[in-house]
């Protein structure tokens, strides 16, 4: 399966598209740059059947208001302990979120409104979307409460979001995060089989075994 991506927004958002056929895609975690993203899935000629997020960040939804008027079909997923960094009030809530850990002028540039979830993403069932049932989401809080993986078993891939990365994993100093719950969520993706390839929110990929094997 070939899962493009592309680097987005300040943070170097790792943007990606999951194809689901000739001419249906899947985007997750549009962070930005949103000309960009849609004239790639214009070049493809395919159209967008779902917006998933792996978790409710600032940097992972600022492509997404951009994203929803060019695709207003598209659900917009999320996990819903996560879904209030969506919607209503949103931006009010990420400048909070943000002061925190001193990032709050990122957000007070930005205008757009943030839609809001459309649809709930829950552990252990597929996104409910045609072509989707072959991927499972797997709730990895710790990063934030409502962070998620999805994996496909049969193609062996895991798109992490800011659960793991490449020689590291989420941070968990952040309001919301958990160093005791990301340490459980580690340990639950250690027993994926070690060849699973890891997409992660940010940077290189990788692969279960380089990151985790020890608890393989």
């Amino acid at each position: 399966m070939n899962i493009a991506q592309l680097v987005t927004g300040p943070l170097a958002v790792n943007t990606l598209f999951i194809p689901l056929d000739s001419n249906r895609l899947v985007v997750v975690d549009p962070g930005g740059d949103s000309d960009s993203i849609i004239a790639y899935i214009a070049a493809q000629h395919s159209t967008v059947v779902l917006i998933l997020l792996t978790h409710g960040h600032f940097d992972h939804v600022t492509g997404l208001p951009q994203l929803a008027l060019a695709f207003p079909d598209a659900p917009i997923a999320i996990h819903e302990a996560d879904a209030a960094f969506l919607g209503e009030g949103a931006l009010e809530r990420h400048a909070v979120f943000l002061a925190a850990i001193g990032g709050e002028l990122m957000v007070r540039r930005y205008r757009e409104p943030i839609p809001a979830a459309t649809l709930m993403l829950v552990d252990g069932q597929s996104p409910a979307i045609p072509g989707m049932d072959g991927w499972t989401v797997m709730h990895t809080p710790g990063h934030s409460p409502g962070s998620i993986c999805l994996y496909n078993a049969e193609s062996k891939i895991l798109i992490a979001g800011d659960t793991l990365f490449n020689a590291g994993f989420g941070r968990t100093d952040a309001p919301g995060g958990s160093d005791e719950e990301l340490e459980r969520s580690l340990r639950r993706l250690s027993a994926l089989p070690r060849e699973t390839l890891v997409i992660p929110g940010h940077g290189m990929r990788t692969s279960i075994a380089r990151e985790l094997g020890l608890g393989c």
